[in-house]
């Protein structure tokens, strides 16, 4: 009885302050959304860093004019910015930023949020750069899985170097007839770790990309920084695109050359670095492609990463300052299409897909 009563004074008393709580959660409600308004950016503010993206895409970017001619860029540039016209979070600033890099055509172009904590808690594939080749033997066909490309630097370049070679020694050691080379879940790193394994499987010359580069004056003072001398790129005027044509590739002498028959198995996640190998494979006849093409990956496409924070979102646009051409040139589609098209399998039915490809 004694806590019903203490039940009903609460209620009581709930009741006779109702409309001081309601006050009070107004209030509440009011200065968070003063607070919400304060985090909008206002759109003079958007509309200054829309400006700084078109200026770095138009300057910077190896070639924004590769699908609309710059006046219908500009065209369509000017109808996204019109949007800005009323306070916006970074995020939804963020969406429509986005969509000036559309025409690009730049399968690396991002405008993304910079965050260093969620970037350290993020997977990294260039920390254990040791596995990111392995080699197992399936009966008497070898089996390569390289998952990345990636690095942290030159460095780590030495230590691809001695793993692929170690695994070409174990391959001889095993002597198999038949190998296999999964980039089918590589989205790329160096080209130059694709290229120490072409020079295990294909011992002739070979043709490699031509290459357009953008020379401009924020890539240049980005070079610099890093203490990269190019007199070529540093003499040339701003604006100006250096062509370097594709040259012929020469393989060096390894210790242990693979002398079968290879296939390289692509897939929908292969992308940068590891689309070029497989590109370098397919063009050069060193090997055939099994599985299926890549969704975002392209064979011709634009790559070394160029970076810069906008001025008042500090939002990160990237994209690419050179544009790479396949072997095979522009007349050939650019679509990375397989030879022996077939669903990759999962782990579990590898080996049985491996022993069932048209050797």
């Amino acid at each position: 009885m004694q806590l019903f009563n203490q039940s009903l004074s609460f209620k009581t008393m709930l009741c006779v302050h109702r409309p001081i709580l309601i006050c009070f959660l107004l209030l509440f409600a009011i200065n968070a959304s003063v607070n919400a308004q304060d985090d909008l950016i206002s759109p003079a503010a958007m509309r200054k860093d829309f400006q700084f993206i078109r200026k770095q895409l138009f300057d910077v970017h190896a070639n924004p004019f590769s699908r609309l001619t710059r006046q219908r860029y500009e065209a369509y540039l000017d109808s996204l910015e019109t949007r800005l016209n009323q306070p916006l979070s970074v995020a939804n600033f963020q969406t429509t930023a986005r969509l000036a890099l559309v025409p690009l055509g730049d399968e690396h172009a991002a405008i993304t949020t910079v965050n260093a904590n969620a970037q350290n808690k993020a997977p990294n594939r260039a920390d254990s750069v040791a596995t990111n080749i392995s080699y197992q033997r399936m009966g008497d066909i070898g089996y390569i899985s390289a998952r990345s490309f990636a690095t942290r630097g030159s460095q780590d370049l030495t230590v691809y170097e001695r793993c692929i070679d170690s695994i070409f020694a174990m391959i001889h050691r095993d002597k198999v007839t038949r190998l296999i080379i999964d980039v089918s879940r590589n989205d790329g790193g160096a080209s130059a770790v694709g290229n120490m394994i072409i020079k295990h499987i294909f011992p002739k010359p070979y043709k490699h990309y031509s290459m357009n580069w953008k020379r401009s004056e924020a890539y240049l003072a980005r070079l610099i920084s890093w203490g990269f001398k190019d007199e070529t790129y540093q003499n040339a005027a701003p604006g100006q695109i250096l062509h370097f044509p594709s040259k012929t590739v020469v393989p060096g002498k390894v210790a242990n050359p693979f002398k079968g028959k290879v296939i390289v198995i692509v897939g929908a996640e292969t992308f940068s670095s590891a689309m070029m190998f497989a590109t370098l494979v397919q063009d050069n006849n060193m090997a055939l492609l099994a599985g299926e093409s890549p969704v975002n990956g392209h064979p011709s496409h634009f790559g070394e990463m160029y970076s810069t924070l906008l001025p008042n979102t500090q939002l990160e646009l990237r994209f690419g300052v050179k544009e790479w051409i396949r072997p095979a040139g522009r007349g050939k589609v650019n679509r990375l299409v397989p030879d022996i098209p077939r669903e990759i399998p999962t782990n579990k039915d590898l080996a049985k897909f491996v022993r069932q490809l048209p050797w």
